[in-house]
């Protein structure tokens, strides 16, 4: 199976300097990526095919792009665009994941983290005063990895 990913970037980051990039495609590779295509400067359309399962973080035109990697039965599952019902060519799989926070499998993830079957990767862990900048940080590019709020700092 082939699964495309969108790596190295988040749909809320922006890749600001060379340095930047190359930390997140590192990152990227040491989740255990076999082939790491940077959408920004690549044309993944001329490195990949036939694609099984594409996830999109992105939206826009990476999703129109993103058909023509697509192999014919697979699926492409997309978080931020929102229009991808009417996006879908015919013939084609796509669908729009929404998710509801759920306490229970939110507890469950937590508990896979805290044994290590799951890897979380924190960016920064920041107080309530910092949130702000911490949001804006997040919004213009970022190291990989989430950004925590504690606000019992």
């Amino acid at each position: 199976m082939k699964v495309l990913l969108p790596a190295p970037f988040s749909p809320s980051s922006a890749c600001t300097s060379p340095a930047r990039a190359l930390n997140s495609l590192r990152h990227v590779r040491a989740l255990g990526a076999d082939e790491v295509i940077d959408y920004r400067q690549q044309n993944f359309e001329m490195l990949a095919r036939d694609i099984d399962f594409i996830v999109d973080l992105v939206g826009g035109e990476v999703v129109n792009r993103s058909w023509a990697v697509l192999s014919p039965d697979g699926l492409l599952v997309s978080i931020a665009a929102t229009d991808l019902a009417s996006r879908t060519p015919p013939g084609r799989r796509g669908v729009f994941l929404s998710n509801k926070p759920d306490t229970a499998r939110l507890t469950a993830i937590a508990q896979q983290v805290a044994v290590g079957a799951l890897r979380s990767t924190i960016a920064d862990v920041v107080g309530f005063d910092d949130l702000a900048s911490a949001i804006e940080r997040n919004r213009t590019g970022r190291a990989p990895g989430k950004i925590v709020a504690d606000f019992t700092r």
